[in-house]
């Protein structure tokens, strides 16, 4: 059985694409920066806690998602003065987008990330703020989503799944290792 480790709606929501079974469980991990911590650093540690407990007999998977704009992690806004701060200082700029991807099985642990480059419109403050309270992105990671219509992302280079929060060229990579991994260790 596949155990997506996940609250999100939208990694929820590309499982069900790839018709697969699976149930979700997910994994409270504190995601704060520890100092020094690079941004790929920081993903991979983050997304394998958020494997979580290891149980026998599972497929786990974990993701996790950074905005990165220069060297510094676009985390989720608490609040709108956040998440205004963050949407100005992406406005008519390009940054990198991130998605890291845990699984496990049976004592076997895997990591993969993936990465895409966003542009984002040149906004002004009022528009800014009537796309914070439209779509409300505050458990969004940079302050947006990349599925949101007529939202800030101009285009984009790279994987929209990978920007959506889930990094579906390395799942379908790994996965057919696993499956080969799978298939041997079946009785």
């Amino acid at each position: 059985m596949i155990v997506l480790r996940s609250r999100s709606p939208r990694r929820k929501q590309v499982l069900e694409t790839l018709d697969l079974d699976f149930r979700i469980e997910p994994e409270d991990v504190d995601e704060r920066s520890l100092t020094k911590e690079s941004p790929l650093e920081y993903l991979r540690r983050i997304t394998l806690a958020k494997l979580g407990t290891r149980t026998h007999g599972e497929f786990l998977i974990s993701c996790d998602t950074i905005v990165v704009q220069g060297t510094s992690i676009l985390q989720k806004p608490e609040n709108v003065a956040e998440a205004l701060k963050m949407l100005r200082s992406l406005s008519g700029k390009a940054h990198l987008v991130y998605s890291g991807l845990g699984l496990y099985r049976d004592g076997l642990e895997q990591f993969a990330f993936d990465s895409s480059r966003v542009y984002f419109h040149s906004w002004e403050e009022p528009r800014i703020l009537k796309y914070i309270e439209q779509y409300k992105p505050f458990d969004k990671a940079g302050s947006y989503g990349i599925q949101d219509k007529n939202g800030p992302v101009r285009h984009y280079e790279g994987s929209y799944t990978n920007i959506l929060g889930f990094p579906i060229r390395m799942f379908y990579q790994y996965h057919g290792m696993w499956k080969e991994y799978l298939k041997g260790n079946q009785a």
